[in-house]
């Protein structure tokens, strides 16, 4: 069996773990949490004068409840996919300088590893820190794939803003990237609607910090859909069900909100795939409005976004999936 590395925190493990139960038996997962650089684990990365790549990675292989240690040769990686590392280092101002330069060093050598690899990815790293926080970028692929999206504005001038406010009646603002609001990382902010009138008396606020403003679509359900490999599973929200979930589904509202695996439209998943491709995916979770007239319009892709709830409600075969792709890649 092919040896498949995922990149991703121990922390993490509640997010993957299924992937690896599903792929028992088809492709062996090892699991390469890189915070274990320099204190809890090494690596030696050795490149020769003809460019070819040697050297040993710790990592970890997942059993149960148990974790077994194992030190795995560079050469005998066939696949690797950068899933969710979790990075503390950049947070630990208040080590001693001796630490934060180890931490910074390790970081370093992981980042040349990754990027220096020879072998298969699902997805990259550089890739997926390139379109974190990104929805603008991740709109304009999704644009040359021949998807809609929404008229957007990305400003901090008042005026432009309110301009385009008059034109769409109101917007829908997103924050343009992710914040923690508290120490737990609990409270964000969610996407909300404001009418012209709240747009026209903000000037300092957009002044202050610019927006990330759309016109807002209205909305027959919502779709979370995870692109595998050649696989578009589709999970629709009947978020329109619920006053708490119109305008942002994440107000979850599981009582009054359906959650139906669906089979979408077969140019929309033509063009789906074909946005992965552009955008230099094989793995991510998008999401949709499909419209009162049968529109769908693309809002935005996370590289490893949750799916464990659309899983459960729905009934999308996730883990089988991803074990399919990592089989046959």
């Amino acid at each position: 069996m092919k040896n498949v590395l995922f990149v991703a925190g121990l922390a993490e493990r509640y997010y993957y773990e299924p992937f690896i139960v599903a792929c028992e038996n088809r492709v062996n997962v090892f699991v390469f949490d890189p915070t274990i650089i320099p204190r809890n684990g090494a690596l030696s990365i050795y490149l020769s004068t003809d460019g070819n790549l040697s050297g040993f990675i710790d990592t970890f292989r997942l059993n149960g409840e148990n974790t077994e240690n194992v030190r795995l040769s560079l050469c005998d990686i066939q696949t690797a996919w950068y899933l969710r590392e979790n990075i503390q280092h950049q947070n630990q101002k208040h080590n001693s300088l001796e630490r934060r330069f180890a931490d910074n060093e390790s970081y370093g050598a992981v980042r040349s590893l990754l990027s220096a690899l020879d072998c298969k990815w699902i997805n990259k790293k550089e890739t997926v820190e390139f379109l974190s926080s990104n929805k603008l970028y991740q709109q304009k692929v999704a644009l040359e794939a021949g998807l809609v999206v929404p008229p957007t504005l990305v400003s901090n001038s008042p005026e432009d803003v309110v301009n385009f406010s008059k034109h769409c009646n109101g917007l829908l603002l997103k924050t343009i990237g992710y914040i923690k609001l508290d120490d737990d990382g609990k409270y964000f902010l969610y996407s909300n609607r404001f009418t012209h009138t709240e747009i026209q008396t903000s000037d300092r606020a957009i002044h202050n910090a610019p927006v990330f403003a759309q016109k807002y679509i209205e909305k027959l359900y919502e779709h979370r859909v995870m692109v595998i490999g050649n696989r578009v599973l589709s999970c629709r929200i009947n978020s329109q069900a619920s006053q708490v979930s119109r305008i942002d589904w994440r107000h979850y509202d599981f009582e009054k909100v359906a959650h139906d695996y669906v089979v979408l439209p077969e140019d929309i998943q033509h063009k789906l795939l074909c946005f992965m491709s552009k955008i230099g995916l094989r793995y991510g979770a998008i999401d949709l409005i499909e419209t009162p007239s049968g529109e769908f319009v693309f809002l935005e892709i996370n590289p490893s976004g949750q799916w464990g709830w659309i899983h459960d409600l729905a009934g999308l075969p996730i883990p089988e999936a991803v074990a399919e792709m990592l089989e046959s890649i």
